[in-house]
């Protein structure tokens, strides 16, 4: 991907005409001077500040390639297979290497072809895959090529494309992401001891790991945040359990309200409500009726639920 500091950096290097930089007014004209052999050759001058803005962007790449290569090690694979994608999705969930802003349809197809190909892949091994694997380690083989919008096409079943078996382990793999971000181990019980989150002892530290919840749930795809209640379920359900420890402790919280009309549904319903645990699995809307805590808001639940897909450009389920 080529963002705009790299393509400033690119045309700063091959420019031949004399250029301006707009941060210091200052015109650079290029130089040349005559090889060996007679010919002429430019040069370009970059400034200071280029150079810098140039360097921090390596220093930048190289610290997110190290976060991404540090949990990538807590997703075990087959040999010659690869979960650098969904260790990334830990790092950063918006981030598309495969899904590549593609319409969600055709990134549930691409998907699916992808699935297709590692289950022969693995046949052709002479060791189909194995629900059971060890360490998880065909599950992480299947989908390690799928980014966070692509997980969420298979545990949705986008285009009725995907079995049981494989939403489930979506799902799983998606939690597993939230967990880890959160600084909540999820991985083979022999790596527990590289993980460096420290357990949380105190209000502080629990105000810690839901912020970071929170913040690693809204930078998910619009998808994943206007069509999934268990998506939305999380986010006003930590949100809620970051404010009360925050009013535990004696300390103001960060606002993370938000204009999402299905979260802001559930977080009426949690502060009004003392039936609700944070340990409660609200992964559809049927579990979420079931909710003792939501009862008295479930008349509104399909009216807010469209609300929340037009928000999003999306149409009416």
């Amino acid at each position: 991907m080529v963002n705009a500091l790299t393509a400033y950096s690119q045309a700063a290097l091959t420019q031949s005409d004399s250029y301006r930089i707009a941060e210091t007014g200052k015109e650079q004209v290029n130089s040349n001077h005559k090889t060996s052999n007679g010919d002429v050759v430019d040069t370009v001058e970059i400034s200071a500040e280029a150079q810098a803005l140039v360097q921090a962007e390596k220093t930048h790449n190289a610290v997110y390639d190290a976060k991404v290569s540090y949990y990538e090690q807590f997703r075990p694979t087959r040999e010659g297979f690869s979960a650098y994608n969904l260790a990334q999705g830990i790092v950063d969930p918006s981030a598309q290497p495969f899904s590549q802003e593609r319409a969600f349809d055709e990134v549930a197809q691409a998907a699916r072809e992808n699935l297709d190909s590692k289950y022969q892949q693995m046949r052709e091994s002479g060791e189909p895959f194995d629900y059971n694997s060890f360490e998880g380690r065909d599950w992480d083989s299947l989908m390690g090529d799928l980014d966070r919008r692509a997980l969420y096409a298979v545990s949705s079943n986008e285009g009725g494309a995907f079995t049981k078996e494989e939403q489930d382990i979506a799902r799983n793999l998606m939690i597993g992401q939230q967990g880890m971000a959160m600084g909540l181990y999820n991985g083979p019980t022999r790596l527990a001891g590289e993980f460096g989150a420290v357990p949380p002892t105190s209000n502080a530290d629990h105000m810690r790991i839901f912020k970071a919840g929170i913040q690693f749930m809204d930078q998910v795809s619009i998808e994943e945040q206007a069509t999934s209640v268990e998506w939305a379920h999380q986010r006003a359900a930590m949100q809620f359990v970051y404010e009360d420890k925050a009013q535990g402790a004696g300390l103001i919280p960060e606002n993370f309200n938000s204009d999402h009309p299905l979260v802001n549904l559930m977080l009426g319903a949690l502060e009004s409500s003392p039936g609700f645990t944070s340990d409660a699995d609200v992964s559809s809307r049927k579990e979420l009726l079931d909710e003792p805590w939501f009862q008295e808001y479930e008349d509104r639940l399909d009216g807010v639920i469209a609300q929340t897909r037009e928000l999003y450009g999306l149409p009416a389920g």
